[in-house]
């Protein structure tokens, strides 16, 4: 069998053709196993970037919860202080009585009871003027900022002329 030149061109034709095709299918094998890996890529960066647009709403809600929490904190450090501050306390209410027309006939601080995170301390006060009064006096202690708590009151009036009377226990804090 003699090869002509004729056959050798289609020969090698072929070959040139087969290798091309190859070549053009292993490019092609590749570039579409590279989309696919950047298709995963761009999902795995979408899925973290969405994971993380939530982690900054959350700490973000965390921050502002935090802020709250700390001025909570700040409101319970004010109406129980770390010492007992007894002055302020009683210019304080110097100033509700004057201003509510009331008369302190009786302030009298009682031994501090010591509790596990504060200690209390009990004042009895004796007190003379109208109803309404000693109420705005009691309210205006009780919205001053500071913790009071009111544990025992005995509230009497000898006569429809005369003003009431009002005994009263109360507690304040300090840590």
């Amino acid at each position: 069998m003699e090869f002509s030149v004729k056959s050798m061109d289609r020969a090698c034709l072929a070959i040139v053709v087969v290798v091309s095709l190859v070549c053009g299918y292993i490019s092609v094998s590749r570039a579409v196993k590279e989309k696919r890996l950047i298709e995963q890529e761009n999902e795995l960066l979408a899925k973290r970037t969405e994971s993380l647009a939530l982690a900054e709403t959350r700490l973000q809600r965390l921050n502002w919860l935090l802020a709250s929490t700390r001025s909570e904190l700040g409101v319970l450090k004010e109406s129980i202080p770390d010492s007992a501050k007894m002055g302020r306390l009683l210019k304080r209410l110097n100033t509700f009585v004057e201003a509510r027309r009331v008369v302190l006939v009786s302030l009298q601080p009682l031994d501090p009871v010591p509790e596990r995170l504060y200690t209390r301390i009990p004042l009895h006060l004796i007190l003379q003027g109208s109803f309404v009064d000693v109420y705005r006096l009691l309210y205006d202690l009780e919205t001053m900022g500071r913790a009071w708590v009111m544990e025992k009151m005995q509230i009497t009036r000898p006569g429809i002329e005369q003003p009431c009377r009002v005994d009263l226990t109360a507690s304040v804090f300090a840590r």
